[in-house]
């Protein structure tokens, strides 16, 4: 079994290398091209694609992957067929799940539960689970033209055009004393727990999970003198909101937590924030690089005075494991 990944790795890693995966059902079938255009991707390009085909009528799936990224070329049976494409192989995420690739019906990508930090207490029950923020991913699922047998030569029969299916939530904080934030970590809940590729939708909220912003993820910025007004921001990579979210505050829960100049304390707010987040405008054509959400809010009560930060440096993640927190809810 060693043996057969390594071969399959190496075939991965070479020039112009495809990898088929065929039912073993002597079915005839005819080799036919499928081009794949990542121009909406607005993304880096990836190193790497997967392609499945699925027959229409009975459902047989056939399974390309390639590191040649602008087209594949297997074979496939007679009739028309649901392609669809996604950016690397299953297994090189380590945020993001696939489930339900035998249909394209079922087809879907989703937020595996995350194992990392847990200083979030937050914890959910069996609708909610705390998961990492998704790597980016492109999509993309046509339906073909007809296939022939036997063919004469190899036809295009479809071109994919991928694009981004992951969203950024970007989050601002605004507040007076920003100079008595010595360091700052947050999570936030109700977010959509993945995507169903075919009809490029988020999940209902009958699962929802819940996304940490470590500190490493703030930065700060002071605004204004001499009230010492300022704001942290952070972004956070998700799969957006729940299909059916309906806008109500408690939908989503930010948690922040802002520990103060000083060390020990650590305020911690628990904000409904569900009515607050905004989707951006998204330019005609441009779906793919501007998935974005916008959460921005003034904290009540803000940060007490005190204090003066080191504005030389970010918030950083350091302190948290240094101190023993003393937490003051808000």
């Amino acid at each position: 079994m060693k043996f057969i990944l390594l071969v399959i790795c190496v075939m991965f890693a070479s020039c112009d290398s495809t990898i088929h995966f065929y039912p073993d059902d002597g079915v005839r079938r005819s080799q036919i091209r499928i081009n794949v255009d990542w121009s909406d991707y607005g993304k880096t390009e990836p190193t790497g694609m997967t392609v499945m085909c699925h027959h229409s009528e009975n459902g047989e799936k056939v399974l390309a992957i390639d590191n040649n990224i602008s087209y594949v070329t297997p074979y496939l049976s007679a009739g028309r067929h649901w392609a669809t494409v996604f950016n690397l192989t299953e297994d090189e995420y380590n945020n993001i799940g696939f489930r339900g690739l035998d249909s394209v019906k079922t087809a879907e990508v989703y937020a595996p539960e995350y194992r990392g930090t847990m200083w979030y207490t937050g914890r959910g029950d069996e609708n909610s689970y705390v998961a990492g923020q998704p790597e980016w991913l492109a999509v993309d699922t046509i339906m073909t033209d007809h296939v022939e047998y036997p063919a004469e030569e190899v036809k295009l029969i479809g071109t994919l055009h991928p694009k981004n299916i992951i969203f950024t939530l970007h989050v601002t904080l605004r507040t007076t004393y920003i100079g008595n934030l010595r360091s700052a970590r947050g999570a936030i809940t109700g977010l959509a727990n993945g995507r169903m590729i075919h009809s490029d939708t988020p999940n209902d909220n009958s699962v929802t999970v819940t996304h940490l912003i470590e500190s490493d993820s703030w930065s700060r910025t002071r605004t204004y003198e001499p009230a010492d007004i300022g704001y942290v921001t952070a972004d956070v990579r998700c799969f957006g909101l729940p299909s059916n979210h309906k806008g109500l505050p408690d939908e989503n829960i930010l948690e922040f937590q802002a520990m103060l100049a000083e060390g020990q304390k650590v305020l911690k707010y628990n904000i409904p924030v569900g009515h607050l987040i905004r989707k951006g405008n998204i330019p005609e054509g441009m779906r793919g690089d501007n998935l974005d959400l916008y959460l921005d809010l003034w904290l009540d009560p803000p940060l007490p005075p005190g204090g003066n930060g080191n504005w030389g440096f970010d918030v950083w993640v350091e302190d948290w494991d240094e101190q023993e927190d003393v937490i003051i809810p808000v």
